[in-house]
This record gives structure tokens, sequence and C-alpha cells, in this order.
């Protein structure tokens, strides 16, 4: 993480940021926070603008996702059979995923967004399986108004401290995660009772 973090400070543009999360979106995996915490290291140094750091950060996730959303359903039920698919997403978990989906579509999109590893393929089922794109989209960018400031604060208030920010970074992904899962299991029992 710190060599890539070093690399983005030291070669950091508004392009790369962008490039980097649009390629993160479609499913490759990168981690999206990593790019968040440089933009804002970037920033706080003054070598990008704040605002228009967001934007970018933004937009790479708001295009990244819609290319992975339509190329899904594009693709459709065929990509169960590719043998990484099978390997990522096995059947048993596929149709878990996609009873969630079906039943409370747009909160799986939102808890998918703070989960490293298992947004790109939520993403994918939620497009095969029916969700509307307006209703992808709009779930999606809602829970990035929640990660985005918290990777961007700590890559804004320790970026001095490559060590300082690594442990901060593992705690804030744990708590992210958790606190995702523990809100879609409010819902769902609240949902079932």
């Amino acid at each position: 993480m710190e060599a890539v973090i070093e690399f983005f400070v030291l070669h950091g543009s508004y392009l790369l940021m962008f490039v980097a999360l649009v390629v993160a979106g479609c499913g490759v995996p990168f981690p999206e926070d990593i790019v968040m915490i440089s933009g804002a290291i970037l920033a706080q140094r003054g070598i990008t603008n704040l605002p228009l750091t967001v934007i970018v950060l933004s937009l790479g996730v708001f295009v990244g996702d819609t290319v992975l959303y339509f190329l899904a359903k594009r693709v459709g039920t065929a990509v169960y059979e590719w043998r990484l698919v099978k390997r990522v997403m096995p059947e048993p978990r596929r149709r878990w995923l996609e009873a969630k989906i079906e039943k409370h579509g747009g909160l799986v999109v939102f808890v998918a967004r703070n989960v490293a590893g298992f947004r790109g393929p939520t993403f994918a089922l939620c497009a095969i399986h029916g969700i509307s794109y307006p209703r992808f989209i709009f779930f999606d960018m809602l829970a990035l108004t929640i990660s985005l400031p918290i990777w961007m604060s700590l890559g804004w208030f320790f970026g001095d401290s490559i060590d300082q920010l690594t442990n901060h970074t593992a705690t804030a992904e744990r708590i992210t995660t958790v606190a995702a899962l523990g809100l879609l299991l409010l819902l769902i029992a609240g949902h079932s009772v």
C-alpha cells in the first residue's frame, strides 16, 4: 500500500486518479480507497485543488461503476460460466446474493460500495438481475458520500506519516465494512419482521 500511495503522490495528476478509479470500477482488483487517500494527500500538499480533486474522484467512481454496470448487463447470465466468476462467486453465494438483490436491491448496492472485494461482483449481479440504472447509480453515489470523505480525511490528516496512515487505513476499512454489513443486517431483520 505504501508504494502505491507514494507512486500516486509522486506521479499524481487528475488524469491518473480518474483512470485508476475507472479501471478499479470496471472490476480490476485495485483498491479505490488508495486513490482517494492519495488524492487528499495531493490536495493537502497543494499539488491539486481540493474541490476539483473531489469532483475528479467522484467522476472516476461514477464512470467506472457505470461501465461495469452496462458491461454486466450486456453479458448477462453468460458471465456465470466464466472460470474466474465461478471461483469468486460460487453458486451458493451467488444464489444468496441474488435473493438479497431481489428483496433489498438498492441497499445491497449501498453496502457493496463499502466492502472491498465484494463491490465488483455485486454490482455486476445487480445489473444482471434487473436493478435499474438510475436506482443503481443513486445508491452507489449515496454510499460514496460516506466513503469518499472517510478516505480523503485519512489522506488529509495522516498523509505526512505513511505508518500512521497505514494503521488508520486498516482500522477505517474494518469500521466501514462492519458498519455497512451491520446496516444491511439491521435492514434485512427489519424487513423480515
